[in-house]
């Protein structure tokens, strides 16, 4: 099915939305309280059932997008954020997201509400914890860089400071990137997807994904 249909995209997308509100909430965290920031159960994060046409596009998008890769050819897919819950709910290996994530996509913006168990951070306090909050952010990706804007983040219904935000995104894109290139480094089959990516950005209500012929 090819990488993307194996969660290549998907998991790194979710992955640094993970880090960008939990890991690097933390400080935040310590300044506030973990009880106003966290809560002792799950919120409900769940996505509505596809339609017929979503299930058939996310998957014509997807085999589209796995067919230029393969034949090394320049192509334009496009992902609305239904189609992408919907390939984060088939992917067995982020079934630890289902049920605890959800994407929507608007205005060149993407918000991903996120519902996680914290007991696995060494952080004390944290144990029966949930991390249930939101992050709104616009993204490009071009010549292997990110480029990541986070307007706006929510940790149990308490806004992060816009000035908290501010210092946030530049170290978060250069920590992003650096770890981005160690990753592609150590994985050969993650190389090879992300060498034949030309770009990615957020257009309107959707994921723009433009492949590279070789």
């Amino acid at each position: 099915m090819g990488c993307f249909a194996k969660g290549c995209l998907t998991f790194f997308i979710l992955g640094f939305l993970f880090i960008a509100v939990v890991i690097g909430g933390g400080w935040y965290f310590y300044k506030k309280t973990f009880n106003n920031l966290t809560s002792t159960g799950p919120a409900d994060v769940r996505v509505e059932t596809p339609s017929p046409a979503q299930t058939k596009s996310a998957e014509n998008s997807r085999t589209q997008l796995n067919e230029a890769m393969a034949r090394n050819q320049e192509t334009t897919v496009e992902f609305t954020g239904p189609e992408l819950n919907l390939l984060l709910q088939r992917n067995s290996d982020l079934s630890f997201l289902r049920g605890r994530s959800r994407i929507d996509i608007a205005d060149s913006t993407m918000t991903v509400a996120l519902s996680a168990p914290l007991d696995a951070l060494t952080w004390p306090g944290l144990k029966g914890r949930w991390f249930n909050g939101t992050l709104r952010f616009s993204m490009t990706y071009g010549s292997g860089i990110f480029q990541i804007d986070v307007k706006s983040a929510e940790a149990n219904g308490h806004e992060f400071p816009t000035a908290f935000l501010s210092a946030f995104n530049s170290s978060f894109n250069e920590s992003m990137n650096k770890a981005f290139q160690e990753e592609l480094s150590r994985n050969e089959n993650g190389n090879e997807f992300w060498n034949r990516v030309k770009s990615i950005s957020l257009q309107g209500d959707k994921l723009v994904i433009t492949t590279k012929a070789e």
